[in-house]
C-alpha cells in the first residue's frame, strides 16, 4: 500500500545568510517575496510540508514576517490556474486585492484566486494551505473568482467543519494511503461548497466587474483546454463566447494579448514535457513541433526568454543535473530536508 507523495523544504539546515534566498526561490513558483516593512524575525525561518492528495495539494507552512507579491505580469507569465484555501493557524496577513486592503488572523480562511494578483504582507505565521486545479472547485463553487482575497466567517458552522477538517488532513496526512487520499479530497470539496455557500460574496457595486472576471477566466479555461486544436483561432473563440473579436483582446489585454497568452501557455505545455520522465525519450525538436512550434530556434529563444533557462537546461534540471539555488550546505545536512517536488506538483494543477 503506497502512502501520499510527501515534500519537505524547510530553510534550518542552511547558513543563516542563505536563508531568505533558498525560501524566495522555493516560494518564486507562486508568490515572489520580498522583505516586509515590518520588523523580520532573525533568525530567518521557513518550512513547507506538503502531501499530494490527487488533485489537490495540503501543505503545512511557517514562515517569518514577509512580502508576498503575486503581479498581473506574473500571474500571466506562470500561467497558474488554480485556488488556495488558507487556513491561518499562527500570525496573519494584510492583503491587498485590487483597492480593497483586508485582514486575516488566526482561525480565518482566505482564498486566494492564482489568476488574480495580491500583494500579502504576513506577520510571523503558519498556516495550512490547499491547492486545488480551477476546475474541481468550480464543481462546488462556479464562481470562484469572485471569492478572490475574501474571508470566510469563522463564525459559521460549516466554516469551522471546514478549518476542522482542514487541520484533521494535516494531521493525519502522511497516514493515508493514496486511494483514502482522494477519498478525502471529496469531502474537501464538498465542505469547501458548503463554507462558500454560507458566505457573501462581492458588493452589488463589485459585481459587474467580478462577472466580466469570470467570462475571462472562462476563455482562458476554454484556450488551455483546447491548446491543441489546430483551429484555436481569435474568431473561433469569440464565436465560442458569444462576444466580439475586440472584445475579446480587450479582456486578455492586461495578459499581453490573446496570442502572447497562448504561446505561454505552449511553451508552459513544452516545459512541463521536458520534465516529465514518461516523455523523456523524446526529442527536443519533437516536443516543440508537437505544441506549435514548428522552428527550433524561434522556439529555443521564446522558451529561453520565458523561464530564463535553456529547453536542454529545464530537462536536465528535472533530471537533477541542474539547481536554480544551491548554496553551500553543512556536512550534517540530510537530503530529505530540503525537497522540491511540490514545484513539479504545482505546476501539474494549475497548468
Amino acid at each position: 500500500m503506497g502512502f501520499l507523495p510527501h515534500s519537505l523544504f524547510t530553510t534550518d539546515v542552511l547558513p543563516e545568510k542563505d536563508r531568505f534566498a533558498a525560501w524566495r526561490e522555493d516560494m518564486s513558483t507562486i508568490f515572489d517575496v520580498e522583505k516586509s516593512p515590518l520588523p523580520v524575525e532573525r533568525p530567518y525561518h521557513a518550512t513547507f510540508e506538503l502531501h499530494h492528495f490527487g488533485q489537490s495539494v495540503l501543505g503545512d507552512l511557517r514562515a517569518s514576517t514577509g512580502r508576498y507579491l503575486r503581479t498581473q505580469r506574473k500571474a500571466a507569465r506562470d500561467g497558474l490556474d488554480a485556488v488556495l484555501l488558507q487556513l491561518f493557524i499562527e500570525g496573519g496577513v494584510q492583503f491587498g486585492v485590487g483597492r480593497r486592503t483586508t485582514y486575516a488572523e488566526a482561525g480565518d480562511i482566505v482564498i486566494f484566486d492564482l489568476a488574480q494578483p495580491v500583494d500579502n504582507i504576513n506577520s510571523k505565521f503558519r498556516h495550512v494551505t490547499s491547492m486545488w486545479p480551477r476546475a474541481a472547485i468550480e464543481v462546488v463553487v462556479p464562481e470562484i473568482a469572485r471569492w478572490h482575497g475574501q474571508t470566510l466567517p469563522r463564525d459559521n458552522p460549516s466554516v469551522d467543519l471546514l478549518r476542522r477538517h482542514m487541520l484533521s488532513c494535516q494531521e493525519l496526512a502522511p497516514r493515508f494511503s493514496i486511494s483514502e487520499g482522494q477519498r478525502v479530497e471529496s469531502a474537501t470539496l464538498v465542505l469547501a461548497g458548503a463554507a462558500m455557500a454560507s458566505g457573501e460574496l462581492l458588493p452589488e457595486s463589485e459585481a459587474q466587474g467580478a462577472m466580466m472576471e469570470v467570462l475571462t477566466y472562462q476563455i482562458k479555461r476554454y484556450i488551455r483546454e483546447n491548446l491543441g486544436a489546430s483551429n484555436l483561432s481569435p474568431a473561433q473563440i469569440a464565436r465560442k463566447f458569444g462576444i466580439s473579436r475586440t472584445q475579446l483582446y480587450q479582456l486578455l489585454e492586461p495578459l499581453g494579448g490573446i496570442a502572447r497568452y497562448q504561446r505561454h501557455l505552449r511553451l508552459q505545455r513544452c516545459l512541463a514535457a521536458l520534465q516529465d520522465p514518461v516523455q523523456a525519450h523524446l526529442q527536443i525538436a519533437e516536443i516543440a513541433y508537437r505544441w506549435g512550434f514548428n522552428h527550433p530556434a524561434t522556439f529555443n529563444r521564446n522558451f529561453r526568454k520565458a523561464f530564463d533557462i535553456t529547453p536542454g537546461e529545464a530537462r536536465a534540471e528535472a533530471n537533477g543535473g541542474i539547481r536554480p539555488f544551491a548554496p553551500a550546505l553543512p556536512p550534517s545536512f540530510k537530503q530529505q530536508q530540503i525537497q522540491r517536488e511540490h514545484h513539479q506538483w504545482f505546476h501539474a494543477i494549475g497548468i
